[in-house]
């Protein structure tokens, strides 16, 4: 997937999404050993070893840019049935995706860059009937992720045990209703 948008402050640069190749691990992995990514993501070798794996049926890996250069990663994926039950998420059905985002280089954080990232994301998949709305979710702590998802559209539902990171927030969006008049 490749894709692009301006963001909405013009001293922030176009915000773009390429794929993610294994070319990128390097790369990812600095960004994964930063304390507050690991924070967020958890052990950095356990993702890695996840991004060392092609990505299944119903999963997405993309590098977020801006102005041309990699300063995030983000993923989305159907969740299993097994992973929303394990959540206590028994009433999301699966045929949502599930948004993950990680804005890897410390001068990009608070620029706007996830959020168009995000909608980026958000635009193309709801562009697909069959997927219902999307869902992310942030750690209670993470304030950076739950406003970076409220610009882009998600809104805060309830509160659940993502086990075993502890509290987060489940976040949803889903389509814009359309213009009335």
């Amino acid at each position: 997937m490749v894709a692009s948008a301006a963001t909405d402050v013009a001293a922030v640069p176009s915000v773009g999404l390429r794929d993610f190749t294994t070319a990128d691990l390097p790369l990812v992995a600095r960004w994964l050993r930063d304390d507050r990514a690991r924070s967020a993501w958890g052990d950095p070798d356990a993702n890695l070893c996840m991004l060392r794996e092609p990505a299944c049926s119903g999963q997405w890996r993309a590098i977020v840019e801006a102005g041309g250069r990699a300063v995030g990663l983000m993923l989305w994926q159907n969740p299993t049935r097994e992973e929303l039950d394990l959540a206590g998420l028994g009433d999301i059905p699966t045929s949502v995706i599930d948004i993950d985002i990680l804005i890897g280089e410390a001068g990009a954080r608070g620029r706007g860059l996830g959020p168009a990232a995000i909608g980026l994301v958000a635009e193309a998949v709801l562009a697909d009937p069959a997927v219902p709305l999307l869902i992310a979710c942030a750690s209670v702590d993470n304030r950076a992720s739950q406003r970076a998802f409220a610009k882009a559209g998600f809104v805060a539902l309830r509160i659940f045990d993502d086990v075993p990171q502890g509290p987060h927030w489940l976040l949803r969006r889903g389509r814009q209703a359309p213009a009335c008049g």
